[in-house]
C-alpha cells in the first residue's frame, strides 16, 4: 500500500478545523449512515479522425462509484459530519482505427503529428469532487468543509480543491470564504471539465515541442473567493460573490456577482443577475425577469438577457466575444388536461455583432436580428407517455428549425421499459454555407430493473446529416446501489 501523501500546507488550516469538528461531536448515540452507488457503462461511437482517417470507431468503458455518508446524533443541536466522493475510470478499447486506411487516434504516436491527438487518453481517472463537512459547529454557527468541492452560485460552476468556512449569521444572512487551487487539466485526477475556455492545457512531459503547439503545459491556479447571502424574509433571497483565479501568468480570471430574488404574491417570483468582469470592465451576463405559478398548475415567465461570452483572461481569446447577444423571451406551459401538458414559448435575439470587441468585428455584418418560437405536447398515459417539440428560428443570420418526438412505453409494468426518439434538424446558415445541413436522429433503448439494487440500460443511436454523414453510437449502462 502506499504511503499517504502529506497534507499541503495550506490546507492543513481546513484539515485541522474539521478534526476539531469531528472531535467536539458528542460520542453518545453517534452512527453514520451510509450510501454506495455503482455505475458501469460500455459505449461504441463513430467520429470523424482529426487527418487521414474519414472515421473512427471507438469503444470505451466507463466505471463511477459514488460515496456518502453522513453521521446521526439524539441530540439535535450536534454537528453533522458529511462526507461525499465520487471516481470515474475512462477505459477506451479496440484499435480506434479506420478499417480502409489502418491509420488510427492515438495519443501516444508522437512520431506522426498528423495522426497524434494530444488530449485524447485511452485511459483516465478523475476525481469529480470528495470532500469532508462539518455542519453546525458553534451552536450552528459555522460550517466547514475540505477537499474537491463545487461551487454553484451566479458566477458559475466552478472546482477547486480547498477549504470552505461559512459563517451562520441567524436565518437572516451567511458569510462564505474559500480558497485553494482551481481543479485543472493536466493534473492528477482531474480532467479540466469546468475550466473556462480559451486553453488546452495537458502534462507535456516528454512531448516534441513542435507538435500540438495550441496545447499549453499544465499550470497551476490559486483562487479565493468570498460570499455574502441575505435572506431578509422569506420573500427576498439575494447573494453577492466574488472570485479571483491567478497563474504566474497573470489573473485567468476576477468577477463580481449579484443574483436577488422577490416573491410578488404569492405566486410571482421576481429575479435579476448580473455578473461583472473586472479586468475587463464589462457586465458579462446580466438577466432580468419575472416567473408565474398559477394555483392551477403551469408556469409563464417573461425574460430578459444579455450575454458577452467570457473566455480565460491569459488567452488571446479573452480580447474577443464569440456570438455576443442581448434577447427577450417569453414563455408558458399549462396543463390543458390531466393527461395533457401544453408549453409555448417565444423570443428575439439580436447578435451584437457591431460591438468593438466582436470577433466579426469590420465585416459588416452590423446588429442582425433572429425571432422563433417554440412548443410542445405531453401526453402522459398509464402505460406510456409521449413528447412533441418543435422549434424554428430565422432572420438576419440564416434558419434553423428542428423537431423530435420521443416516446416511452413500460412493456412490462416494473420489468421492462422501451424508449425511441425521432428528431429532424434544418439548419441554414447565412454565414457559412458549408455549414448548412438537413440532418435525421434516430435513438432505440430499453430499461430493465434488476430488483431494487440494479438496473441494466441500453440505446442505440444513428445521427445522420450532410456534414459528417453517420455517427453511430452503442450505449449500455449497469447501475447500483445500495438499499435505502
Amino acid at each position: 500500500m502506499a504511503a499517504a501523501s502529506p497534507t499541503p500546507r495550506s490546507l492543513r488550516p481546513a484539515a485541522s478545523a474539521l478534526a476539531l469538528g469531528i472531535v467536539a461531536c458528542p460520542a453518545r448515540s453517534f452512527a453514520f449512515d451510509a450510501e454506495v452507488r455503482a455505475e458501469s457503462t460500455a459505449s461504441s461511437w463513430q467520429v470523424r479522425g482529426p487527418a487521414g482517417a474519414a472515421v473512427l470507431s471507438l469503444r470505451r468503458f466507463t466505471q463511477t462509484l459514488s460515496v456518502a455518508g453522513a453521521s446521526r446524533s439524539d441530540d439535535p443541536r450536534a454537528p453533522v459530519v458529511r462526507l461525499r466522493a465520487r471516481l470515474r475510470i475512462d477505459s477506451d478499447f479496440g484499435s480506434a482505427c479506420d478499417p480502409g486506411t489502418d491509420r488510427c487516434l492515438d495519443e501516444l504516436n508522437r512520431s506522426r503529428a498528423a495522426e497524434f491527438a494530444p488530449l485524447f487518453a485511452r485511459r483516465a481517472v478523475d476525481l469529480p469532487f470528495a470532500f469532508l463537512e462539518v455542519i453546525g459547529l458553534a451552536r450552528g454557527r459555522v460550517d466547514l468543509r475540505a477537499g474537491r468541492q463545487l461551487v454553484v452560485d451566479p458566477l458559475g460552476f466552478f472546482l477547486f480543491d480547498g477549504g470552505l468556512a461559512r459563517l451562520n449569521l441567524g436565518a437572516v444572512a451567511s458569510v462564505e470564504a474559500y480558497g485553494g487551487w482551481e481543479t485543472r487539466a493536466g493534473f492528477p485526477l482531474s480532467n479540466g471539465r469546468y475550466e473556462r475556455d480559451g486553453l488546452l492545457r495537458a502534462d507535456r512531459a516528454g512531448w516534441d515541442r513542435s507538435i500540438a503547439t495550441a496545447v499549453l503545459d499544465r499550470a497551476s491556479a490559486r483562487v479565493i473567493g468570498a460570499a455574502l447571502e441575505l435572506r431578509a424574509s422569506a420573500r427576498l433571497d439575494a447573494r453577492l460573490t466574488w472570485r479571483r483565479v491567478w497563474t504566474a501568468e497573470g489573473v485567468a480570471e476576477e468577477a463580481v456577482a449579484a443574483r436577488t430574488e422577490l416573491m410578488v404574491g404569492a405566486s410571482v417570483r421576481a429575479f435579476a443577475e448580473a455578473v461583472y468582469m473586472v479586468p475587463m470592465s464589462t457586465v458579462t451576463t446580466a438577466s432580468l425577469g419575472v416567473e408565474g405559478l398559477p394555483a392551477r398548475g403551469g408556469r409563464w415567465s417573461v425574460e430578459l438577457l444579455r450575454v458577452r461570452p467570457v473566455f480565460d483572461l491569459t488567452s488571446v481569446w479573452a480580447s474577443f466575444w464569440i456570438d455576443p447577444t442581448d434577447e427577450a423571451r417569453a414563455s408558458v406551459s399549462l396543463p390543458v388536461s390531466r393527461a395533457v401538458d401544453l408549453s409555448l414559448a417565444a423570443w428575439g435575439r439580436r447578435y451584437a455583432l457591431d460591438t468593438e470587441t466582436s470577433a466579426n468585428a469590420g465585416t459588416a455584418l452590423g446588429a442582425p436580428l433572429n425571432a422563433g418560437g417554440a412548443a410542445s405536447v405531453r401526453v402522459r398515459r398509464g402505460r406510456w407517455d409521449a413528447t412533441l417539440r418543435a422549434s424554428l428560428e430565422g432572420g438576419g443570420l440564416g434558419v434553423r428549425g428542428n423537431a423530435d418526438l420521443s416516446m416511452r412505453a413500460w412493456v412490462l409494468r416494473r420489468g421492462l421499459r422501451l424508449d425511441a426518439l425521432v428528431s429532424l434538424a434544418h439548419v441554414r446558415d447565412a454565414l457559412r454555407d458549408d455549414r448548412s445541413l438537413d440532418g435525421l436522429g434516430l435513438v432505440l433503448g430499453a430499461t430493465v430493473p434488476l430488483g431494487r439494487v440494479a438496473q441494466v440500460s441500453v440505446s442505440l443511436e444513428d445521427d445522420i446529416n450532410g456534414v459528417v454523414g453517420h455517427r453511430l453510437r452503442a450505449i449500455g449502462v449497469l447501475e447500483l446501489r445500495t438499499l435505502p
